[in-house]
């Protein structure tokens, strides 16, 4: 595995442009990471910003125990279904579950736009 900080920071930059900060209307919360190949790392989120850091928060809102970074990635872009790591055994949570539902929709890319030709 590369190095925590410098995956931590690519993966900072690609979520960026799709944070929705509004999915937790206002609360701030902590989202810790414990991954079987990485060190552990937390994700802060405020109202307006989010970051991450590696190591272990005092009080996190809620543990993600991930089987990969590789799944995190996949689960925070919206590229893995949270249901389908659940139930491979991939991806759970302890703490404050609903959060972790919301968690998978802060960086979500929107949904596509559909666009229809009509002809008669």
């Amino acid at each position: 595995m590369p190095d925590l900080s410098k995956s931590l920071a690519n993966l900072s930059k690609r979520l960026t442009p799709h944070f929705r900060p509004e999915v937790l209307q206002g609360k701030a919360t902590c989202f810790q990471f414990t991954c079987n190949e990485s060190a552990p790392f937390f994700l802060q989120v405020t109202k307006d910003d989010f970051s991450f850091h590696t190591g272990r928060h005092e009080h996190p809102t809620l543990t993600l125990y991930i089987d990969s970074f590789a799944t995190c990635i996949g689960l925070l872009t919206g590229e893995i279904s949270g249901m389908d790591a659940f139930m491979a055994g991939t991806y759970r949570a302890d703490g404050h579950i609903v959060e972790s539902q919301l968690l998978l929709s802060l960086f979500a890319p929107a949904a596509p736009t559909a666009v229809h030709e009509v002809k008669d």
